[in-house]
């Protein structure tokens, strides 16, 4: 027996706004070694056509976890605790991420993440909780979908 509340699969979070930061994104650009400069400097990406600096393909795990806390701090319960997650035996699993449309500075995106579903695998000693998340703009659509794997090491 698993230790994810499995009767969660199929229920999506309430829809969360993030609004997006110049001086946050800048950060994370530079701090993961970004080298293009229409991720970290206004001119630079206004002279490449966007209205404000781009976010990094990696900085939807920063919008994800934004939404979760905003979440929390609502009083409602983000994924983790939702689908009942025990950080003593949880790793990380695959993501996969598809891309639709770029995400800028000043934009205010929503955020929902649906369970998806369930597994077990190594005979047991394995069970996979399938998280899918979706960045959406409200003029532009999707922007990012995202599918994670978390796991909980049983034996």
């Amino acid at each position: 027996m698993g230790l994810f509340n499995r009767d969660t699969a199929g229920q999506t979070s309430p829809s969360t706004s993030v609004t997006l930061e110049r001086g946050a994104m800048t950060f994370f650009a530079e701090t993961i070694g970004e080298t293009n400069p229409i991720h970290f400097d206004l001119e630079a990406a206004r002279a490449a056509g966007h209205p404000d600096i781009m976010a990094t393909a990696t900085y939807a795990v920063v919008v994800g976890t934004m939404a979760g806390k905003d979440l929390t701090r609502r009083g409602k319960p983000d994924m983790l605790a939702l689908i009942g997650a025990d950080m003593r035996y949880l790793l990380h699993g695959t993501e996969q991420y598809s891309y639709h449309g770029p995400m800028f500075a000043g934009d205010t995106v929503d955020v929902e993440t649906e369970v998806t579903g369930f597994a077990d695998a190594k005979g047991g000693k394995l069970e996979i909780a399938t998280l899918t998340q979706r960045i959406t703009h409200p003029t532009r659509g999707l922007l990012v979908e995202a599918r994670r794997d978390l796991i909980h090491r049983l034996g």
